[in-house]
This record gives C-alpha cells, structure tokens and sequence, in this order.
C-alpha cells in the first residue's frame, strides 16, 4: 500500500446504534474502492471488518476494526466500531484515534439511543460529524421523519446535503443540495447520472422540502465572513466552490452537521459518501484541537499537532491479541515518521524495541508498508511489553500523552 501525506489521511469512526448498517457500509466502501473482489454480507460472516468467530456466529461486532479505504489519491482509515453498549470501550479507543466521524442511522429504525450516545461521544471528542442514513433502498423508509428527529434534537447544525427521490415507493435518486443538480438512479441500481433537478419530477412536498434546505446551507456559507454575509442579504448568489469551501470549515468547526441517505447492503450512493469524506472532513491536522506530549524528564509540555518534521511519536490506541493473526498493537503517528527499520522507545515500560516490519491492517489482513507519516494508523506486531494506551518515541526525545 502506498505512504500517504498527513493532509491526504482521514481517520474516520463508523458510529451508531446497533444493527444501523456500519459494517456494511464499511463493506460497501471497501469494494467500491476496489480493496474486496465482492461485497460481503454480514448474514453470510464473510465481511472484512468482522473477522472474530465470535462475531460471525454472532453476526454483529464485537472489536474494533481498521479498513484503510484508498481514493483520489486519499487514504480513509475507516474505523468499524460495535454498536452493543456491552462493547464501549471498544467505541472510546477507535474515537480516541479517529478526527472524524460518520454516525449511521437506519432509516428503518430512526434516531436510536445508539445514535445520540455516538452524537455525544462526538461532542466529547470535539469530532466533526456527519450523518448516513441507510436502508434507502426499503420501501417504506421516511428519510424526512429522521432529519425531523435529528433536527429536534440537534437543531440548526443538521444540514441535508441531499434529497432522495422515490418514485412508487422505489428509491429511484436524490438531490445534491449543495449544487443543486439531480442524480438518478441507472438501470443497476447503484450507479448514478447527473440529471437537471427539473427532469427528476420533485413532488410538491419535496419541492416544499428543498427550498428551507437550500436556504440553510446558504445561511451557513454567510456566516462565515462578513463579504459573505452582505452578499446574501443583497440577493447575491455564491459560486459553487465558495459554498464547498465554506461549508467545508462548518463541518470542521462542527457548526454543520452534513446528512446523506443510501444503502450499504446494496451499495447505494456509497461514492457520494467516500467523496463527502474526502471534500468535507479534516485530516489529522485542525485547528480545533492540540496534540500535546509531556517530556517526562523535564515535564515540560510540547503541542506536537502531527508535525512530520517533529522527532517521531505514537501512542497504541488498541492491543489485537488473536490466536489466528497473533499480536498487534494499533498506533495512531503523532508526529514525525515511523519506518520499518526505527528503534522505538517506550519511556513508561522502559522498553526498547527494533522494528523489522511495519503493517496497515485490512480486517484481519496485515498489510506491509515501509513507513507510515504523521496522522497515519497503522499496526506493529509482538510488541509484548507494550500496552494499549502507552507511548511510543525515541530514546534521544521521550514524550508521554
């Protein structure tokens, strides 16, 4: 696998209620990215997030898991997380790592207690957000009754950035908000063409839905600076790339919280998905929050923010102990560069270690890669004195978090 920049990373964690559709949608993206040769069914236990046995008996997760899902020269290390409460520490160690988050919604289910449990997670975080509602392609699923929940809820910072269309009770497309251009539906159900919004046939009641969708986003794209803000009062109108660029530093602040409909199973709309990651949530590096690492022999605290030009730094965010794939501890990079050849230091245990070789996990895949940049996740095996929440740096430039 290829060595991504830290600006070309995005650490996202799948979040939700039980049985809303993550590991599905993880699935979905996946494949569409050309990682899996077919889409797996969790009915079936041969996803590539749950690989335990436990969890393909079960059919639901257990344990946190990573799938590095390559686009447009962008990495996503998606993070599957369980939806069961019994498994929340599971949860907190994937968020602890992640500067994103995609919180799935079934739209069969609605707003769960799962689903405002990962809106809380988020806030604690101080994780940019967005929604996914899934099971579009069920007939009877009513995506504006759950915006309605999430708006009563969340108020102003829920922000549609599409429309689905039906037709017969069929998901046959939807409206980009954002741009204001139709996609509908082809004749294999999950390729889309760009349409003018007028030969998508709205309804009366979803032509009533779009205009105070459309204008809350424009809202929001004024409020950013004060030129903005004149020009809408005077009846101005925005470039796309002006409404893109500024809705892009809402959902980075939090301000927005973008909402988006398909289906994992039948891996509907899931592109649109990968690239709203892409266009629209951080990577490592953002302003809303510091990174910083405490030098124990001095005490004294550094703000190292994933600088690849700062010494070397890690900390192990989760400890894989499996008969079958053995010991791995999962590090989010920090700052610097971590090479297959580094000795690591961990100051706590007093242990240092050579490495030979360096890994990105795929589900239970370990894939080898020479080095990893700042921001990046990634897997060291037969650390065995190493513990999850420790540090990682070097012996000349210790730090702690």
């Amino acid at each position: 696998m290829d060595v991504y920049r830290t600006d070309r990373i995005r650490n996202v964690v799948l979040l939700g209620h039980g049985g809303s559709g993550k590991t599905t949608l993880a699935e979905a993206m996946a494949y569409l990215a050309g990682m899996t040769s077919r889409l797996g069914r969790v009915e079936d236990g041969n996803t590539v997030s749950d690989f335990d046995k436990e969890e393909i008996k079960r059919k639901f997760s257990i344990s946190t898991s990573v799938i590095p899902v390559p686009w447009d020269k962008v990495k996503i290390n998606i993070l599957d997380t369980p939806g069961y409460f019994d498994f929340v520490g599971e949860v907190e160690e994937a968020v602890s790592a992640a500067d994103a988050a995609i919180i799935v919604v079934s739209g069969k289910a609605g707003v769960q207690v799962g689903t405002q449990k990962a809106w809380n997670l988020c806030e604690k975080y101080k994780l940019p957000r967005m929604i996914f509602v899934t099971d579009m392609d069920v007939d009877d699923v009513s995506y504006r009754k759950v915006v309605e929940e999430l708006t009563e809820l969340y108020g102003k910072k829920i922000a549609p950035f599409h429309l689905p269309v039906k037709e017969d009770n069929k998901f046959t497309g939807y409206v980009n908000v954002v741009k204001m251009m139709g996609r509908k539906c082809t004749d294999d159900g999950n390729k889309f063409e760009d349409v003018a919004i007028e030969d998508m046939h709205l309804t009366d009641e979803l032509q009533a839905e779009l205009e105070p969708c459309r204008e809350a986003l424009l809202e929001a794209v004024a409020e950013t600076s004060e030129e903005f803000m004149d020009r809408y009062f005077d009846g101005g109108e925005f470039t796309i790339d002006e409404i893109i660029d500024a809705l892009r530093q809402n959902v980075n602040d939090g301000n927005v919280v973008p909402v988006q409909c398909g289906s994992g199973l039948y891996n509907i709309s899931i592109e649109n998905l990968v690239k709203t990651c892409v266009e629209f949530l951080p990577s490592p590096i953002r302003d809303t929050v510091k990174i910083f690492g405490k030098d124990p022999r001095t005490d004294k605290e550094y703000n190292v923010d994933y600088d690849s030009r700062r010494p070397f730094s890690a900390y192990v965010f989760k400890t894989i102990v499996d008969p079958f794939i053995g010991r791995y501890s999962l590090v989010k990079v920090c700052s610097g560069e971590l090479k297959a050849d580094s000795v690591i230091y961990n100051y706590e245990r007093e242990t240092e270690e050579k490495l030979s070789r360096l890994y990105v996990l795929r589900g239970k895949e370990a894939i080898e890669v020479p080095e990893l940049k700042a921001g990046d996740i990634g897997a060291i095996a037969k650390l065995t004195n190493t513990e999850t929440g420790d540090t990682l740096s070097l012996k000349s430039d210790p730090l702690v978090f």
